[in-house]
C-alpha cells in the first residue's frame, strides 16, 4: 500500500526550541506522510503568500489563514503540549493549533514538513521481504570464517 495511505504511518516534528528537553517530554507534532496532492498545496505556499502580499486587498486574516492551513497539511496530533496555566494535557484538534504555537513556530513547523521527505525507496525497503535467498551466502561467509580462524 502506498505510504501516505497506510494508516500508522507517521512521523513526528520537534521544534528546535524544544530538542534541548529530554526526549520523552518533548512537545511533538505528529504528521501523516503526504499525498502528491498535499506536497503540490504545501509546495505552492510561497507562491500564495506572495500573490497574498501583492494583493492590496488581502487581509491579516487571508494571510493568517494560509499559514495555519499549509501548517496543518497532514497534521494528525500532537503530545506533550499542556496548558501553561492549568497545567493539563491540550487535547489535539487541528483547528486549535494557533493556540498552541507563536508565529516563529508556525513557519518553522512549515519549513520542517518541506524538509521532511521520507526516501520511499529506503522504507520500502526496509518493510519488504528480501528477493534473495541468503541462507547459501551466509553458510558460505561463516564457513570463510571457521576456516580463518583455523589458520
Amino acid at each position: 500500500m502506498p505510504l501516505a495511505l497506510e494508516p500508522n504511518e507517521t512521523f513526528e516534528i520537534v521544534l528546535e526550541s524544544d530538542k534541548k528537553k529530554p526526549a520523552e517530554q518533548q512537545p511533538k507534532f505528529i504528521y501523516r506522510y503526504l499525498t502528491c496532492r498535499q506536497w503540490r498545496q504545501l509546495a505552492s505556499f510561497n507562491e500564495k503568500l506572495d500573490e497574498l502580499g501583492k494583493n492590496k486587498d488581502a487581509s491579516t486574516d487571508n494571510v493568517m489563514d494560509e499559514i495555519f492551513e499549509t501548517a496543518a497539511i497532514g497534521l494528525v496530533g500532537w503530545v506533550n503540549m499542556f496548558d501553561p496555566q492549568s497545567k493539563e494535557p491540550i487535547p489535539y484538534d487541528k483547528n486549535k493549533l494557533e493556540d498552541v504555537v507563536t508565529m516563529s513556530e508556525v513557519m518553522e513547523l512549515i519549513v520542517k514538513l518541506v524538509n521532511t521527505r521520507p526516501n520511499i525507496q529506503d522504507k520500502k525497503k526496509l518493510d519488504l521481504p528480501s528477493d534473495s535467498d541468503t541462507a547459501e551466502s551466509a553458510k558460505i561467509v561463516k564457513d570463510q570464517q571457521i576456516a580463518q580462524k583455523g589458520d
